[in-house]
């Protein structure tokens, strides 16, 4: 379909004349086109609702971010251990051992998170403990 100004009335009107927005009401001699225009306008006035909900952070989101965590440090520790590879005397009670100087520091931090560990196991315990206690002291 094309356009040419002898054939479309809307070519003949001045710009003061021409609707700046589709809800206005159309000119006299565009009316043979109000079919479509009631067709596109019946619908109504379109809202949108948003809503804002604030999402709790979860057990999930914290694990991803924490084996994140670990994976960047673990990937660090692989570099300290491949960087310090001279071997190293390492004396344990009565025990001597070599090792790579990393691999020697990465048993010493397997040690104290073993030892945080059971630390913190031990904790735990005790608290279910009190728990329990205080449910039976309840009735």
């Amino acid at each position: 379909m094309t356009r040419s100004n002898e054939t479309d009335p809307v070519y003949d009107m001045s710009p003061d004349q021409v609707p700046a927005v589709r809800d206005e009401p159309m000119p006299a001699h565009l009316d043979e086109h109000r079919d479509v225009y009631a067709e596109e306008t019946s619908r109504g006035p379109v809202t949108e609702t948003v809503v804002e909900t604030k999402v709790k952070s979860s057990l999930a989101g914290g694990t991803w971010a924490a084996l994140i965590i670990g994976a960047l440090l673990l990937i660090a520790l692989l570099v300290f251990i491949l960087q310090n590879q001279q071997q190293v005397e390492l004396n344990v009670l009565t025990w001597t051992f070599e090792f790579p100087a990393g691999i020697a520091y990465l048993f010493a931090a397997i040690t104290g998170a073993l030892i945080m560990a059971l630390v913190g196991g031990v904790r735990m315990l005790e608290l279910r403990r009190q728990v329990k206690r205080q449910r039976k002291a309840r009735g």
